[in-house]
């Protein structure tokens, strides 16, 4: 499903020039619950920004056996990339949220993901009226109703209390065993006690996690 064969992306700073990642590899060929475990810097967010094509990076990824850098416009069908606090619009409640999400999802059983995360009561409300939580949450919910094959989700618990936290780990390995590959970048203990493969992640390379 995922493939990733020393795989380098580099920044120019100023003045020099940043490794974000240094050779990456790993083969992942079957729906799971990953997390990519390590801390801010460490290359986290740029290998998901890589796999879903949003970064140039030399070396290969393949989704699904497509090479991303050649066939962006189809991985964008295979692959969902969530970030941290990109995805909302500040003056839509939550309902419209999720319906302008769902618009080409008739097959997510909608109402009760929004239960299990705790969104129910809060569809009358302003995205821009909700806490660091609950508006992750909110993310999480139009994440897996636009899921692609592949979901990368960027902190996935950040802002979350434990009892949402081992929640949202739940409702995640769940959807990894109705098909999708879930991959978390996290430093979240949580999400990790829940994962079925952890990788490490330190300046720019991908270890076992042990």
């Amino acid at each position: 499903m995922l493939e990733a064969i020393n795989v380098k992306v580099k920044y120019k700073g100023k003045g020099d020039t940043v490794e974000a990642l240094r050779g990456v590899s790993f083969n992942i060929n079957k729906p799971l619950f990953v997390a990519i475990n390590g801390p801010s810097g460490s290359g986290k967010t740029t290998l998901l920004k890589a796999i879903a094509g949003k970064v140039p990076y030399e070396g290969s990824i393949k989704v699904m056996g497509l090479e991303v850098k050649d066939n962006r416009r189809e991985v964008s069908n295979l692959v969902f990339y969530l970030p941290v606090g990109e995805v909302l619009i500040n003056d839509l409640t939550v309902d419209e949220s999720i319906k302008l999400a769902s618009m080409d999802n008739h097959s997510m059983h909608i109402e009760s993901l929004l239960e299990w995360l705790g969104l129910s009561k809060l569809g009358n409300r302003k995205i821009i009226e909700l806490s660091t939580g609950e508006r992750r949450r909110v993310e999480l919910a139009i994440a897996l109703i636009r899921g692609r094959r592949i979901i990368l989700i960027d902190e996935p618990t950040v802002g979350l209390d434990e009892d949402n936290a081992r929640k949202v780990s739940e409702l995640l390995k769940a959807v990894s065993r109705q098909g999708r590959l879930i991959v978390a970048a996290t430093h979240d203990s949580i999400l990790v006690e829940y994962s079925d493969l952890v990788y490490g992640m330190r300046n720019g390379l991908l270890y076992p996690y042990l």
